[in-house]
């Protein structure tokens, strides 16, 4: 069951205003260049809700390959320099239907393929989906630009507080930054996918994290994200960001705490940091948040 859920507020950090403007969203050059590779597709999955993963390490592929056991097996060699996009577009009443997944200039276009009116089409319930692998983006920002389809259930978590850190290089350099903006959410089963839109730091070091990553949800409400671009959030060299989240049911609410993967190289740099947010878009009536 597709479902939604909510991040938390509450610590020191750079306090964002209710109704401040979200950041806006730079599309990366690397992933808009990047190469893809259709993997898999098809018309009939066990996903029958619409739902999107970028999926970088292959634990989390695991736990997507659960959700629909017939998705290509994967092993960790392809994840040292790929990410897979999955984009499952959930029941339809006939065919006709699918997932198109393109390159642009916005990042990587998910849209809905709609049979041309008049057309004579199978009739039977269909569940179309699309598995594609990006090449050479393993550590660099992956930004979907989705259509309605999957964006229409999607709310929004606005950033409460925020706070990040970054050092590192052969000069020792370091700074801190308040960060700000948003989240949005979508969830299959006990796994999440989150789009991040946060943005920080002042002047020239102006600093953004605009990124999807997936990651899973345990009962219990503990959220792992294993790995997702740092972005802009820390200077390059560096080897990317894992986070971990605490769910709380009680009220809603939700954080996340980032920290570096390690370095591969010694002048490299790192981070961490933290975020939390609450849930700003009313929840539509028939989507529970819990599932």
């Amino acid at each position: 069951m597709l479902s939604t859920f909510a991040l938390s507020s509450g610590a020191s950090g750079c306090h964002a205003k209710r109704n401040a403007a979200l950041p806006t969203q730079t599309p990366n050059q690397e992933t808009s260049t990047s190469a893809m590779k259709v993997l898999a597709e098809g018309f009939h999955s066990s996903v029958t809700h619409p739902f999107v993963a970028v999926v970088r390490d292959p634990e989390t592929y695991t736990e997507l390959l659960k959700l629909d056991a017939n998705l290509p097996k994967l092993d960790s060699e392809f994840f040292r320099s790929n990410a897979v996009v999955a984009a499952f577009l959930g029941e339809r009443n006939t065919g006709g239907y699918g997932v198109e997944v393109v390159q642009s200039a916005v990042g990587v276009r998910v849209l809905e393929k709609k049979p041309a009116k008049g057309v004579m089409v199978p009739q039977m319930i269909t569940s179309p989906f699309k598995v594609i692998a990006l090449e050479g983006v393993s550590n660099s920002p992956v930004w979907l630009a989705l259509d309605d389809t999957w964006r229409k259930s999607l709310p929004l978590y606005r950033i409460t507080s925020g706070r990040f850190s970054m050092s590192g290089g052969f000069a020792g350099a370091s700074e801190k930054f308040g960060l700000q903006g948003a989240i949005r959410v979508i969830r299959e089963g006990d796994v999440a996918t989150f789009e991040f839109r946060l943005a920080g730091g002042e002047g020239m070091k102006k600093r953004a994290l605009n990124e999807y990553a997936t990651g899973t949800v345990a009962g219990d409400g503990t959220i792992t994200l294993n790995k997702m671009s740092a972005d802009s959030l820390i200077n390059k060299p560096n080897s990317g960001l894992k986070a971990t989240g605490a769910l709380s049911r009680k009220d809603n609410k939700l954080s996340l705490t980032f920290i570096s993967l390690p370095l591969m190289i010694a002048d490299g740099y790192t981070g961490q940091g933290k975020i939390e947010a609450d849930l700003e878009t009313p929840l539509i009536k028939d989507k529970p948040i819990y599932e």
